[in-house]
């Protein structure tokens, strides 16, 4: 089963996108910032397929935590898909730079979201992924 670690400060898109991914047959770990998310990836409770990072949230954003991610050898290769209304266009190179796979804009249809799940697992492991 492919995991996902979903991180957004918003706890009804939280709830919406747990959800929707869960009955597509993805595990979810979901947190409420980048740095929830560093804590669950130390634990090594599980190691995800895929992160999925909202940018703006409190105590580290998402492009923190994708520099942060990025640092660490063992998370470095983890595919990263970043929600965000928006983004300055200098935001969007900083996150390609620190190897952010996608950009999902603010607000978003979930057919779009499953695309792009299925774009980025598909380039990144092509025979890893069947949904």
């Amino acid at each position: 089963m492919t995991t996902i670690l979903l991180l957004d400060d918003n706890s009804d898109i939280l709830a919406l996108l747990e959800m929707v991914l869960n009955q597509q047959g993805y595990e979810v770990i979901s947190g409420r910032n980048g740095q929830e998310g560093m804590d669950l990836l130390e634990r090594g409770l599980s190691m995800p397929d895929l992160i999925i990072s909202n940018f703006h949230m409190p105590q580290m954003d998402g492009l923190d935590f994708l520099g942060h991610l990025r640092e660490h050898p063992q998370f470095h290769n983890i595919p990263f898909i970043l929600l965000t209304a928006a983004p300055p266009i200098q935001w969007q190179q900083q996150a390609n730079q620190l190897g952010a796979n996608a950009f999902l804009p603010k607000p978003f249809k979930i057919d779009l979201l499953k695309k792009t799940i299925r774009a980025v697992s598909e380039s990144t492991n092509p025979n890893a992924y069947a949904h």
